[in-house]
């Protein structure tokens, strides 16, 4: 019992070391800024207390803007997948950074990281880019990998309840900067790697 006891925080301590590896030093270490109360993981997450029905034990408040999206008009609840919301939740400009733990903050996200709720001049995400669509069009045959080696994608369910494999914000980025890749993407996109792992050309 002792051995599985040591064990077990050996594992945990190895797992936290490596997460701490992980974000340190990265876009997402608030622990410099006032707003944070000097701490890297509370302004997005909690080991108690954290919102219900969310995932990653979430502490920040949650987005509900409006958005203007490739096919029309979108909100944050019915378009987009919920890993996607949570990064809005800082990165439309709409909830302020220090809105945690049930706070309502006033410090919001510089402009270079400010997305705005007009997403028509950036990658199609959330319900209007499916991966792949369905039904696929003409032009998607030798466009597009039918499997990309090292991106993901997350689920948004429709009005009607089916779900769809989406392009979101974790298909390119991964928040904890794994590899150090700027910007905090899942691969170097030299050579526009990262790019050529979903399109083909």
């Amino acid at each position: 019992m002792k051995t599985k006891m040591m064990t077990g925080f050996a594992l945990i301590a190895g797992m936290a070391a490596a997460a701490s590896g992980q974000i340190v030093g990265s876009g997402h270490d608030f622990s410099s800024y006032a707003w944070s109360d000097g701490e890297i993981c509370k302004p997005c997450h909690t080991p108690h207390f954290a919102m219900a029905g969310l995932p990653r034990l979430w502490n920040h408040e949650l987005t509900v803007a409006n958005y203007t999206m490739h096919e029309g008009a979108g909100t944050a609840a019915d378009d987009f997948d919920i890993v996607s919301r949570l990064c809005l939740s800082c990165h439309d400009g709409t909830v302020a950074l220090d809105s945690f733990g049930g706070e309502t903050g006033g410090s919001f996200i510089p402009a270079g990281a400010n997305l705005g709720t007009d997403f028509t001049n950036d990658h199609p995400v959330g319900s209007d880019a499916q991966y792949p669509p369905d039904p696929q069009p003409s032009w998607w045959a030798g466009a597009f990998h039918e499997t990309p080696a090292n991106v993901r994608t997350d689920t948004w369910t429709d009005g009607s309840g089916v779900d769809h494999q989406v392009v979101g914000c974790a298909t390119c980025h991964n928040p904890h900067n794994r590899g150090n890749h700027d910007p905090m993407l899942v691969i170097s996109n030299s050579a526009s790697a990262l790019c050529l792992d979903c399109h083909i050309k």
